[in-house]
């Protein structure tokens, strides 16, 4: 099916985001392309249920005027394995929520799980929103999926009228990702306005240690995607030099020590003696 260049023109511009009731569209079919629309205040502008999608061009707008109100979806990806690209749209006062709601048997099994999904060189913008309030959201409706093959690079986030705390999320309500199995996530190029986390695959991350420690423990949770466990580390490199207690010159290799603390997302950088200095870490969230 081909949808091009229509304007959906809502009957519920008026109500509130809570109180909306209709859908522009809705498709159950592969293969889809949704392109150049314009649709207003929607509870949702599209639920795609297909997987091989093609949605690029879009405008979809969906605000109130309510002071840190809610937002509905403007977009559904309904196939956990979506294999679709979701490209060069203005996703305004909404979000991309991707969920496996439609499935009989939600529980991971022997299916790709989440995966197989471009997010890209998309303008994301809200205004006056609740700070949990998050532009990628993803809602497993059963236990033991995964994050594989996603790439969200390029897009725009920009927060207006208040800061939001973190572009993408997780909704747990009925399941939590095993994030500990996330393979091959890319985001990076992105830029981030009123964002407290500004997340990257794989992060890039400058510590300085002050004292000197043979243990020097680097916090990445405000780095990584979907509150990822730092499961693997690309790089160590010393940002000028490696100082021991009498500020003589070390140089000596370490070790790192990956899925540290209680909640997976620290690494520990271990050397032979204790020394202080500056390192740049690039830290994973996923597996290759």
């Amino acid at each position: 099916m081909f949808v091009d260049r229509c304007q959906f023109l809502s009957p519920e511009e008026s109500a509130l985001v809570p109180n909306r009731k209709t859908i522009a569209l809705n498709t159950n079919a592969n293969d889809i392309k949704l392109r150049d629309n314009r649709a207003t205040q929607f509870r949702h502008f599209a639920l795609v249920a297909g997987q091989n999608s093609f949605i690029s061009g879009n405008h979809f707008f969906q605000g109130d005027s309510v002071s840190n109100g809610i937002r509905s979806a403007g977009l559904i990806l309904a196939a956990p394995h979506s294999s679709s690209i979701v490209s060069g749209n203005y996703v305004d006062n909404c979000f991309i929520e991707w969920t496996n709601e439609q499935d009989p048997a939600p529980e991971f099994n022997t299916e790709f799980s989440f995966s197989s999904l471009s997010i890209t060189d998309n303008i994301f913008l809200s205004g006056d929103v609740a700070p949990w309030f998050s532009y990628i959201v993803v809602k497993p409706h059963g236990a033991g999926h995964f994050l594989s093959g996603v790439s969200i690079t390029g897009n725009r986030f920009r927060s207006i009228i208040g800061g939001i705390d973190r572009v993408e999320r997780v909704d747990t309500t009925y399941a939590d990702l095993d994030i500990s199995r996330c393979k091959n996530i890319v985001m990076k190029g992105n830029s981030f306005h009123a964002v407290t986390a500004q997340v990257q695959n794989a992060a890039e991350i400058e510590f300085t240690q002050n004292t000197p420690s043979n243990s020097w423990d680097i916090d990445a949770s405000e780095y990584l995607p979907f509150e990822g466990q730092a499961l693997n580390v690309d790089s160590v490199v010393a940002q000028g030099p490696i100082r021991d207690a009498s500020n003589v010159t070390q140089y000596d290799m370490p070790y790192v020590q990956q899925i540290q603390g209680p909640d997976r997302n620290r690494i520990r950088v271990v050397w032979p003696t204790a020394v202080k200095g500056k390192v740049l870490v690039v830290v994973r969230m996923d597996n290759r």
